[in-house]
Formats: structure tokens, sequence, C-alpha cells
């Protein structure tokens, strides 16, 4: 689904509203001025509002308005009480149409809302009620297209769905329409699984954070997008700047595996108007791999204050926070990197020297028949001598709100029985650096491992050193 495509037969639609609004104009009264003669004067404003489409809205216009959030966008439902309570549009009111054009339609447009959609499963008693409200001198209610049937049809039903749907269009549609679905028809309520923020009252220091706490401070928060650029144009977190792993990371043959030279990162950064003082929340979807990736780029520059977003932006949009499609242009700012920051990050020299002498534990979290060598995509098949192998995807569990750490019990509990513990020296690595940054973020800044390093050549880079040993095997 694409909200911010034209919609076809809006011509149709438009009429079939305005049939709907003339025999509403019918059941309450001529609403045209007459002179003393009886013939009728020039036509009511209502019905030019009805000729011009401003009697309506479109579904998918409705739908973007709905999901950005606006607090002075009203919903008046008008089917029964127990239709309502099946499903309704989120915010959305319950009245009859003699409510909403009495005292109870005084007591909601005494607030002054920048617009009211009326909607029922069809277009009738929306009409009947915008006409007489109309007449009232209502200017700021519109009747939704089609009602609740046509919304369901053309926002919440699945893109493969719809008639005429092809495969590669239902697929490039997928991520909008979970956020979309996530958003009308999710569970707001708490997952259990979201332990791990901690919301502090500021940043300063690597952690998560609630979509509440980030929701609450996204005029002072630099909020980066890790999805793809097509995932960011459709929907994303007002403010936010998406963020290309390729910007930040160089080609090593035929995939990206160092970071860039640190002094173009931090030119990288700055030009997202971020400074090393900068309150920073990264959030991704599926790949939570992806947003320690660009934490990892920010902590080699000393940056502290920064969080990433638990549950991802499927759990904002089951919370029914806003989401819009209009991109934000940053202020350029300059960032200067703090001094020796990267100490966290161990090079390849250095790991052999350690590994020859036998005394730093390592953890691999590739795939468990690429540490024992049974499948290889680099120069050579198997694993550092000693190393241990955990794959980085069992701390996560999917849930149909986002992707969710495993509780901290569990976690710690599989780590000791790999014999890893806080106060042990440890080295992490993957085959290209990437998945290994959720490792060590969630060992280093989650469950307090301080003496956690992190070495980004991974297998790759120790693959091609032949004078480098690797082993086969289990163990």
């Amino acid at each position: 689904m694409n909200l911010h495509e034209s919609e076809s037969g809006r011509q149709v639609v438009a009429i079939g509203v305005m049939a709907v609004a003339l025999v509403a104009a019918l059941a309450v009264g001529n609403l045209a001025p007459t002179t003393a003669t009886g013939t009728a004067a020039s036509a009511p404003a209502w019905l030019q509002a009805v000729e011009t489409g401003q009697d309506h809205i479109e579904p998918r216009e409705l739908a973007r308005e709905i999901l950005a959030a606006p607090k002075d966008l009203v919903l008046v439902d008008l089917r029964p009480a127990e239709e309502f309570a099946g499903f309704h549009l989120p915010g959305a009111v319950n009245l009859t149409v003699p409510q909403v054009c009495g005292d109870e339609g005084k007591a909601l447009f005494a607030a002054n809302p920048r617009l009211v959609v009326l909607y029922s499963n069809g277009p009738a008693h929306p009409g009947q009620a915008w006409v007489e409200l109309k007449r009232q001198g209502r200017d700021n209610v519109k009747v939704l297209a089609g009602g609740l049937d046509d919304f369901k049809a053309q926002v919440l039903t699945p893109p493969s769905l719809r008639e005429g749907a092809t495969e590669a269009g239902s697929k490039a549609a997928a991520p909008e329409q979970a956020l979309v679905q996530a958003f009308f028809l999710g569970d707001p309520k708490p997952n259990p699984l979201a332990a791990w923020a901690t919301d502090p009252a500021e940043l300063t220091r690597p952690t998560m954070v609630s979509p509440r706490w980030l929701h609450e401070r996204l005029d002072r928060t630099v909020v980066l997008d890790l999805r793809s650029a097509e995932e960011y144009a459709a929907l994303h977190v007002p403010g936010a700047l998406p963020l290309s792993l390729a910007k930040i990371r160089q080609k090593h043959g035929d995939r990206d595996l160092f970071f860039v030279p640190d002094p173009q990162l931090a030119a990288h950064f700055g030009g997202l108007g971020i400074t090393r003082s900068t309150p920073v929340v990264i959030y991704a979807d599926a790949k939570f791999q992806d947003a320690t990736m660009a934490a990892v780029a920010l902590l080699r520059l000393g940056h502290e204050k920064l969080a990433i977003l638990e549950g991802g932006i499927l759990r904002w949009a089951t919370e029914r926070r806003p989401l819009v499609a209009a991109a934000t242009t940053p202020k350029p700012a300059t960032y200067e990197p703090a001094p020796g920051a990267s100490a966290f990050a161990i090079e390849i020299d250095e790991l052999a020297a350690k590994v020859a002498a036998g005394g730093t534990p390592i953890l691999d979290v590739r795939p468990p028949e690429f540490f024992r060598g049974e499948k290889t995509t680099e120069a050579r098949a198997g694993h550092i001598p000693g190393a241990k192998n955990r794959v980085f995807s069992k701390d996560l569990t999917r849930t149909a709100d986002g992707q969710w750490l495993r509780p901290r019990a569990e976690l710690e509990r599989e780590y000791a029985a790999l014999g890893i513990t806080e106060d042990q020296p440890l080295v992490v690595h993957c085959r290209t650096g990437h998945t290994a940054t959720e490792t060590w973020f969630v060992l280093r800044h989650l469950l307090g491992h301080e003496h956690v390093r992190y070495y980004q050549g991974s297998w790759t880079e120790w693959a091609e050193r032949a004078d480098l040993p690797a082993v086969t095997g289990e163990k």
C-alpha cells in the first residue's frame, strides 16, 4: 500500500457523496434561501462545497491524517454502540446524528478542532449530519468517502488481497502496510518483554528507551532511522533522519567491513546536526543489529548520549504514536570526537597476539554451521582457535508488535553457561563486524560487562591472513 499515491475513482466517489448530501438536504428541508416572490436565490455555500469536493475526505487521506496523530482532528463514529465497541478508528467518539447536531456536537466544536470527520459504514448518515452541521455554520466538517467499509478496503486490507495486486507491488508495500496495520489494528497494551528501557530523566550513557519516553522528547532529540530509504520515505517517526549504514562503512571486496575513518565518521554525523552533546535515539525494525551498528559508530567518536528505541518502529506504531512521510532537513553541526573513544575496539594484530598467548576468551556470534566450517563465504572456513559460539539472534525474539530482547535473567544464565561473566575479558566478533555489534552492545551496555571488546574486522579479515590459525569443528 502507498498512502501517498493519488486515489483512482475520486470523481465517482465525490459524485456519490454529493448525491447523499442532496438527499440529506431534502430530509432536513430546503436550505436554499428564497426571494420575496418565492424564487430560489443563488445556490447555498454547502452546495458549492459538495460541487468542489470539500464535503468529503478520501480513506487514504484520512489515514495519513490519523497516522500523524494531530490533536486538532476529531473523528465521530455514527454507528450503533455495539458496532463501535467491536471496532472503530483510533480516538473516535461515538455519537448519533441527533447528538452530533445537538448539544453534544456543540461541546465537541467548542474546542475549535481543525477538522471533524464523520463516518459510518457508508455515507448516508454522515451525509445527513454534514448538511445540518453546514447549515449551523460548521465549515470544518467532512464525511469519510465510502464510509468505514471503503476505509477497510483501501487502507487496512493487505495489498496482496486487493484487486489488481502484483507480487512485486505487494512486497514493496509490505513494510508500510505492517506499520499501518499495527497502528490501526495492533494491541497497544504493554508488552511483557518491554523490560529493558531505562527511560532516564536525561540521556547520559548508552541505554534503551521506550516509545513513550521518546515521544515526550521529540523536540529535543535527534532520531535516526536505520531502515531502507523506501521505508523511511513511506512512514517514519516525526523529525527522524535516515541513516544508511553503507555511508559510514567502507567496501572490502564485495562487502562492507570497516567503518570509514573517524574524521569522516564525525563529518557524517555532524551533517545530521549531531554534536557530542546531542541526545540521539536510534531505531530499526526487524534488524536490531542495524541500530546497534549505528550506536557503535557513534561510540567510536565518544558519543555517550544515545539510546536504542525498545521494540523499534513497529512498537511505536502499535502504541499509536505519530507516523509521517515528510522528510526533515537537518541543520549541519561540527562533531568533535573524543580522543581515545574507540579503545573498546580491538585490532587484528592485538587479537592475534592474545590468541597466541592463549589468554583471551572469544565469542563468535555467526551461525553454527559457519563456526564449524561447514559453510563459508570467506577466504577460509572455520573459526579462531579457542572461540566459543553463540549466534547473535539468540538474544532476540519477535512478536506481532516488534523485535525485543529476551528477559535479562535468561540472557545472563545462557552467557554464564558459556563461561562469560561480568568481570571476565572477552572479544566479540562475527563475519563482517555487523551482527557482533548487537552482542557487544547487549553485553557491554545492557548487561554491564565492562571488559568486553569488539573486533570489527571479524572472520572476514582473520580468514584472509594465512599466517593466522583457523580450526574447524565444534570446538
